[in-house]
């Protein structure tokens, strides 16, 4: 009986059509984000957010992106779209902000705005200038100071609290809201400090419960009374361990008894 001969395997040539269409894939998707972006009116910021994202999606590591071919947006340091190594997120191909210099005139102007803002609502400005020339200096109740990556509302605490209570004065909770709206137009991440003077509490709480608790307290009276979102806040006591003024008077005690609301501009 005849052996039945075997048919010659077929050799596919056109494997190559697999990668290719992939490749064609992936430019039709690019063109359909430039499209949309041409689109929308997209202005420079929002082109350089998508050269950002296209950057890092066809890099396996930042580093072999060369720094001044880098291209970014103005204030943001990741791209329009969110993306992952593995289970880490990468780093940002330019800090938050290109220099040093830019940084600091974002955080003076709203530094500067809020304490405008903080004058005009709370005392009005006729009142405010009222106070400054009788010598009662706004700072003495309400005051924002520069600080080394953001700025910070310092609340004298006697104002605001009666003393040895931990929950805020009604009679001081509409200038509280009036901070509140103020800050939380900002947008930025913000950490309430409690502080007190070194005389020790004569009720059943000592200075680092109390310190701990007007923070969190306020904190909690931002994200239930006024929306905050709560991953904005965070809380922190520190007794009498960061005095700003001697403990040797009762006057110079009366400026380390405060509430600090700090304002971030590196997170």
């Amino acid at each position: 009986m005849a052996q039945k001969q075997k048919c010659p395997e077929f050799e596919n040539h056109e494997r190559w059509l697999v990668p290719y269409a992939d490749m064609l894939t992936l430019l039709f998707a690019v063109f359909v984000v430039l499209f949309a972006l041409k689109k929308e009116g997209a202005d420079n910021a929002k082109v350089q957010q998508a050269a950002v994202s296209i950057q890092e999606s066809f890099t396996d590591s930042m580093e072999e992106i060369p720094e001044n071919r880098r291209s970014a947006p103005t204030e943001q340091g990741f791209g329009i779209f969110e993306h992952r190594k593995g289970d880490r997120m990468r780093a940002p191909v330019v800090p938050k902000y290109p220099d040093a210099s830019r940084a600091t005139k974002v955080i003076d102007a709203e530094m500067k705005k809020t304490a405008e803002l903080i004058n005009m609502r709370l005392y009005g400005q006729q009142k405010f200038r009222e106070l400054e020339k009788a010598g009662k200096g706004l700072e003495r109740i309400v005051s924002v100071t520069r600080d080394q990556d953001g700025f910070r509302v310092k609340l004298l605490a006697s104002h605001f609290y009666k003393p040895g209570a931990y929950q805020l004065s009604q009679s001081a909770l509409k200038e509280v809201r009036e901070i509140g709206n103020i800050l939380k137009e900002l947008g930025r991440p913000i950490t309430v400090e409690g502080h007190t003077d070194s005389v020790p509490a004569s009720g059943d709480k000592n200075n680092w419960e109390i310190s701990s608790l007007r923070a969190s307290n306020l904190v909690r009276y931002f994200i239930d009374d006024m929306n905050f979102p709560p991953t904005s806040l965070s809380a922190a006591g520190y007794a009498d361990t960061r005095p700003i003024a001697s403990n040797a008077t009762e006057e110079t005690r009366a400026l380390n008894r405060r509430i600090e609301i700090k304002v971030h501009y590196n997170d």
